[in-house]
């Protein structure tokens, strides 16, 4: 499994997902990043992945960019 996100916008993602048959309901945003569990056939559309330092430098940009259009955290 692998998970996919943006680091550009949501509307990136979605775009994303549609053109490689993931649909928009399936992305994960329980977390600060809202991304696809991508497994199975979908996994060999993942391509090479991110460092770890850049997948929590997404986090932290994610988490500030959510903080600050709700402050709550709860996206809801």
């Amino acid at each position: 499994m692998c998970h996919v996100y943006s680091d550009r916008s949501l509307a990136e993602l979605i775009t994303w997902g549609r053109e490689h048959g993931l649909k928009s309901e399936w992305i994960d945003s329980r977390n600060a990043l809202p991304h696809f569990d991508a497994f199975g056939e979908h996994l060999e559309r993942c391509g090479p992945g991110v460092s770890r330092a850049e997948l929590v430098g997404d986090l932290r940009w994610w988490r500030e960019r959510r903080d600050r259009i709700d402050p709550t955290g709860t996206c809801g």
